[in-house]
């Protein structure tokens, strides 16, 4: 009974942790809006150590075919880092921002503004876009409150049983 129980619990957290991971995305593209020439900043996991990533700048949905604007080695660990300017010329509207290393391909949206919106400091009907990036907020510890959650589960259920047991005896 308490083996089924406990591979039930096993069963429960393996398939929570599924959509759980799938939340956090292998690139961060900082900012999220951005005028035409500015700065964008990529970073990201998951390719093999030393291998060349190409960063593109697609239309939305569209993994090929788009500007490569950066290309970059990864480190010992397959992470990387670049940044690069909006190319002038390029339209306003919603773009992704594409990764490519091997068959690794992965995708960050982002908003590219014209160059005259401004900053009205959050007083007047200007884009909010400002100087500054906002820094990166969250964790990657999916795993470990993963295996946190998956205890209390099954601190749980040892609960019941041995409840259960008493409440048995002293019948």
């Amino acid at each position: 009974m308490i083996r089924k129980m406990v591979l039930m619990a096993l069963a429960a957290v393996a398939l929570m942790a599924v959509p759980a991971a799938a939340q956090y995305p292998g690139i961060v593209v900082q900012p999220g809006r951005v005028t035409v020439d500015g700065t964008v900043t990529v970073t990201g996991k998951g390719c093999a150590p030393g291998e060349t990533v190409t960063i593109t700048l697609n239309q939305p949905g569209e993994t090929t075919g788009g500007t490569v604007v950066a290309t970059v080695t990864t480190d010992a660990e397959g992470n990387f880092s670049a940044s690069f300017n909006v190319p002038a010329g390029t339209q306003p509207g919603m773009y992704d921002v594409v990764s490519t290393c091997g068959d690794l391909v992965q995708s960050q949206p982002i908003e590219v503004l014209a160059n005259d919106v401004t900053n009205t400091g959050g007083t007047g009907t200007g884009s909010g876009v400002g100087s500054g990036n906002l820094p990166r907020t969250g964790s990657n510890l999916n795993g470990v409150g993963l295996v946190g959650a998956g205890l209390l589960v099954v601190g749980g259920l040892f609960l019941l049983v041995s409840r259960k047991r008493r409440s048995a005896e002293a019948a």
